[in-house]
């Protein structure tokens, strides 16, 4: 889905895919989210609640570093889940908080932002597995029905979802290289073998959390201490809806984390708990006086802002960063034609190679596996790009007889 929607917009503008289409189409999801963030909490509370919370929580999540960077100057595949289940958690905390069977609509709805969740990243199978596991834990309380319906609509959501995106990959790989496929992803990416152990891997994650949260966790510390010492004064809060916001905003990223702890490295893994710690600090702050709870707002989301630009300062490029890729990205283009196939050895193929060379690059290890890969799909000429000492090689292959 994180492919599909930016090359709809695209191709209905007529236009290439460009930065400046990505940046908007990102802002546009960004204000979505934040939006739904605000429904997701107010579902926490009565009908009729004056809390400010809802506005809070959702101000928090639009002005912290992580979603203003990952929402605004950067787009990727891995991102975009992130809009698909807050819409999810707005359904999903309504439907959980009824003791009755919901309606057809709104399980209708329930399923499908989570078959959309699931259909964009792996975050969506934990949501469904915390779909499940809260609809048996409220067992004792309600019908069978009900229960019966939540976990069916769980389950039909990842079925099809998974299933989908099998078939649109089987529709260019075999299953034996797309179990292989997922098989490589998950080595790279799980909490089972890391040579190192997950030290490090912790650490990163702490330091993803303090660039992309800071300004909220200190928040958080200064709501827990008062918690601690002045614990009349968070009495309102204590309601079964903020145990299920905290579960159906938590247990998913925990579920991420302890699987694919070697994901955490990535500094954009943070912005999944976004919900979850912006909604606690605009739920916390909003006990306390009109006068208070917006002054402490507003400091707040003035220091997401300012630290946002301390991480990222303005007019700041990231050319030297990323110098190789655009060395080498703008080598294949140079040397291949709009219509070649292309492959690299001993040669990266990250995705900033990909957009400097504008053409997708498929690794390979020999000569003779890109020849092979040529014959199997009746092609008549590839090039091949080659590492060699400090330089690279460029040649033209065939296929295999």
């Amino acid at each position: 889905l994180a492919y599909d929607l930016p090359n709809l917009l695209f191709s209905i503008c007529g236009a290439a895919p460009n930065v400046i289409g990505l940046q908007l189409f990102n802002l546009f999801f960004h204000l979505i989210t934040a939006f739904a963030l605000f429904f997701a909490v107010r579902s926490v509370f009565p009908q009729g609640s004056e809390t400010q919370a809802p506005l809070f929580a959702a101000l928090l999540y639009f002005f912290m570093p992580a979603p203003l960077w990952f929402h605004g100057n950067a787009y990727m595949s891995d991102l975009f889940v992130q809009n698909m289940w807050v819409l999810h958690l707005v359904f999903a905390i309504r439907v959980f908080q009824r003791k009755d069977a919901p309606s057809a609509g709104l399980l209708l709805l329930l399923g499908l932002t989570l078959f959309l969740t699931v259909y964009t990243s792996w975050l969506g199978v934990f949501a469904a597995a915390t779909a499940v596991v809260v609809a048996l834990w409220q067992f004792r309380g309600t019908s069978r029905t009900r229960t019966l319906q939540l976990v069916g609509v769980a389950g039909a959501a990842v079925f099809l979802a998974v299933g989908l995106t099998a078939y649109r990959y089987l529709q260019v790989i075999d299953a034996s290289a797309l179990i292989q496929h997922f098989t490589d992803r998950f080595a790279v990416r799980g909490s089972f073998a890391m040579p190192d152990g997950p030290l490090p891997h912790l650490k990163q994650m702490v330091i993803n959390y303090r660039m992309g949260y800071l300004p909220v966790l200190i928040s958080l510390g200064i709501l827990l201490f008062l918690r601690v010492r002045r614990a009349h004064l968070f009495h309102a809060l204590n309601t079964p809806g903020l145990c299920l916001f905290v579960a159906l905003t938590g247990i998913p990223v925990l579920l991420d984390h302890a699987f694919l702890l070697q994901y955490a490295d990535h500094d954009f893994s943070a912005l999944k708990a976004g919900p979850l710690l912006c909604g606690l600090a605009g739920i916390g702050i909003s006990v306390f006086p009109t006068r208070w709870s917006m002054a402490a707002i507003g400091a707040t989301c003035l220091a997401g802002l300012l630290y946002f630009y301390k991480i990222n300062p303005f007019g700041a490029k990231a050319e030297e960063r990323y110098a190789k890729e655009m060395e080498l990205g703008l080598m294949i283009r140079k040397g291949s034609r709009p219509d070649d196939v292309v492959f690299a050895i001993d040669l990266s193929a990250e995705p900033q190679v990909a957009w400097y060379a504008h053409r997708n690059i498929i690794r390979v290890g020999t000569v003779q596996q890109a020849e092979e890969f040529l014959r199997e799909r009746g092609l008549q000429e590839g090039v091949l790009f080659q590492r060699e000492g400090e330089g690279g090689s460029v040649q033209r292959i065939q296929p295999t007889n």
